[in-house]
C-alpha cells in the first residue's frame, strides 16, 4: 500500500479502511482499529484548526477553533483527573499523542458517534486517532466517553508497547464508562436517583450483563436503561478503587485491559488478588457500594415533588388503643384527639411533630413554612385547642396542592423540552401531553400482559427519575 498524506489517511479512516500506511519491506503494523465505523465514505477537508492541550498529548482539530479548544481543555481535565483517581502524577513526555478529529461536515453515514483507531509511527509507537462525529447535536457525555477510550488505551499501548499483529485494542465500555462515572462522583456530581434504584432493583442491571454490554448495547438504549447502565458501571470501579491495595490493582488493570482477551473475572483476579472475584464475591462488593453511593448527604435538599410526596405518607397520628393495636389517623381527622387525655394527645403529637422535623432538613425550600404552620398546628391540637384548626389545614391543603401542580406541570414541560430536542424528534407540547394519556389508556388495557410487572416497574424508574 503505497504512503499517502495525512489528510487522506484521515479521510480512509472516515470512510472506514483499515489499512494504513506502510513503506515496502516495514514491518506490518502491530494494532489493529477497534471493531466498528463511526463514519463511511464522502468526507469533506476541513481547515485546519488546531488546539493542543496543557502537555501536548492531545490535539483537537475541526473546523471551530472555539470547540477545538473546549474539548482539549476537557481532555485534559479528564486524563488528570484520571490520573488523580490512580494515585498517580500524570507524565509530562513520554506519552503517545491522541489527535481528535471532530468530524462536521460530510455525507458520510453514521452509525456511531466515535470511533478509536490506533496507527503504528515509524520508528517505533504509536498514534491514536478518536474520531468523533459532531454533524448533529452531540451530548457531552457522548465525548467525554470516546475521549475516556482513548485514554485507557494510551495507558495500555505506553505500558506494554510490543503487540502482536493481530492484537485488537478494545477497552470495555463498563471500564471506560465506570472510570467516566467515578470522576464524576469525585468531583461531586452526586445524582443517586439510579443508585438507589439499583440498590433496591439490583437484578434491573447486574454485574452479569455489565460485563456483557457493547458498544452496539449502549447505542440502542433508552435514556431510562443508559442511566442505570452508567450507574453499575460507576458502582463497579468505585468499589474497585476501594479494594486493598485498590488504587494500584485499577492502575494495573487500565495498563492491560485494552489488550486482554480473557474474562472479565480473569481479568480482575489478576489485578485484585485479595477481593473475592466469584461470581458471588463480586455481586455482593457492588452491591454493597451501591448501597453507600445510595445514602443521602445531609446538606442534599429533596424536589418538590417528592417532599410532597414523603409529607403525605407522615400527616398521620399513630394511636395505640386500649387493645394496645396502634392506628393510623390521618391529620385531617385531628377531632378524634379531642376525647384523649392530654398526656395521649401530647404523645400522639409528638410523634408527629419529630417526623416533620426530621423532614424538614431536607425539604423544599418552599416547603419550610408549611412544616413549620403544621407544627403550630400540633402545638395548638396538644393544648387541645381546636378552634380553627379544620380552617387551617384546608389552608394548607390546598396550598400544597396548587405547588404540586405546578411541579407537575414544570416536569412535563422539561420532559418535552427534553425530548423536542433530542435527534428526529420533533412537536408541541399539546402533543407530548396527548401521548402522555395515550401512554396511560395503553398501560390500562395491557395490565393483563405477560410483560405488564417489567412495564411497571420501568413506568416507576422513568417517573422517579424525571423527578
Amino acid at each position: 500500500m503505497r504512503c499517502v498524506s495525512v489528510s487522506i489517511v484521515l479521510l480512509l479512516l472516515l470512510i472506514g479502511g483499515e489499512g494504513m500506511c506502510q513503506q515496502p519491506g516495514e514491518i506490518p503494523p502491530k494494532a489493529v482499529p477497534v471493531d466498528g465505523v463511526v463514519v463511511g465514505g464522502g468526507a469533506e477537508a476541513i481547515k485546519d484548526k488546531t488546539s493542543v492541550g496543557v502537555n501536548k498529548q492531545f490535539k483537537v482539530r475541526g473546523e471551530s477553533l472555539h470547540l477545538n479548544k473546549a474539548v482539549s481543555a476537557l481532555c485534559d481535565e479528564m486524563s488528570k483527573g484520571v490520573y488523580e483517581l490512580l494515585g498517580e502524577k500524570r507524565p509530562e513526555s513520554g506519552f503517545y499523542p491522541v489527535n481528535v478529529l471532530l468530524y462536521s461536515k460530510g455525507n458520510a453515514k453514521r452509525q456511531n458517534v466515535f470511533k478509536t483507531l490506533v496507527t503504528p509511527v515509524s520508528g517505533g509507537g504509536f498514534k491514536i486517532e478518536l474520531i468523533v462525529d459532531v454533524r448533529e447535536q452531540i451530548d457531552r457525555s457522548d465525548l467525554e466517553a470516546g475521549v475516556m477510550q482513548a485514554i485507557v488505551m494510551e495507558r495500555t499501548l505506553r505500558t506494554d508497547p510490543v503487540l502482536n499483529a493481530e492484537s485488537v485494542l478494545d477497552v470495555p465500555r463498563w471500564v471506560s464508562d465506570g472510570l467516566l462515572g467515578a470522576l464524576r462522583w469525585k468531583e461531586g456530581s452526586r445524582n443517586r436517583g439510579m443508585f438507589e434504584v439499583l440498590t433496591r432493583k439490583p437484578e434491573l442491571y447486574p454485574v452479569g450483563r455489565l460485563f456483557t454490554t457493547k458498544q452496539k448495547d449502549i447505542t440502542g438504549m433508552g435514556e431510562t436503561v443508559k442511566a442505570l447502565y452508567e450507574a453499575s458501571a460507576t458502582a463497579m470501579v468505585m468499589s474497585l478503587s476501594r479494594q486493598k491495595e485498590g488504587k494500584a490493582g485499577l492502575a494495573k488493570m487500565l495498563s492491560e485491559v485494552a489488550v486482554f482477551e480473557g474474562e472479565p473475572e480473569e481479568l480482575l483476579r489478576r489485578n485484585f488478588p485479595a477481593m473475592n472475584v466469584g461470581k458471588r464475591g463480586l455481586q455482593k462488593l457492588w452491591n454493597l457500594q451501591l448501597a453507600e453511593m445510595a445514602v443521602p448527604r445531609l446538606i442534599d435538599t429533596e424536589t418538590l415533588m417528592a417532599t410532597e410526596e414523603k409529607l403525605r405518607e407522615e400527616l398521620f397520628f399513630s394511636l395505640v388503643g386500649k387493645d394496645r393495636l396502634e392506628r393510623r389517623v390521618a391529620v385531617k381527622d385531628y377531632d378524634v384527639l379531642a376525647g384523649l387525655e392530654q398526656r395521649e394527645r401530647l404523645q400522639a403529637t409528638m410523634n408527629l411533630r419529630q417526623k416533620l422535623v426530621h423532614l424538614s432538613y431536607r425539604a423544599y425550600p418552599d416547603y419550610q413554612p408549611i412544616l413549620a404552620e403544621y407544627g403550630f398546628i400540633l402545638t395548638s391540637l396538644a393544648r387541645g385547642e381546636m378552634d380553627g384548626v379544620g380552617a387551617r389545614l384546608e389552608r394548607l391543603a390546598e396550598e400544597r396542592q396548587i405547588m404540586y401542580e405546578k411541579g407537575q406541570r414544570a416536569r412535563d414541560v422539561l420532559d418535552w423540552y427534553q425530548l423536542s430536542r433530542a435527534r428526529d424528534l420533533k412537536g408541541d407540547f399539546t402533543g407530548y401531553k396527548r401521548l402522555l394519556e395515550k401512554m396511560k389508556r395503553e398501560k390500562k388495557r395491557s395490565e393483563g400482559n405477560a410483560v405488564s410487572e417489567y412495564v411497571n416497574q420501568m413506568e416507576k424508574l422513568m417517573t422517579r427519575g424525571a423527578k
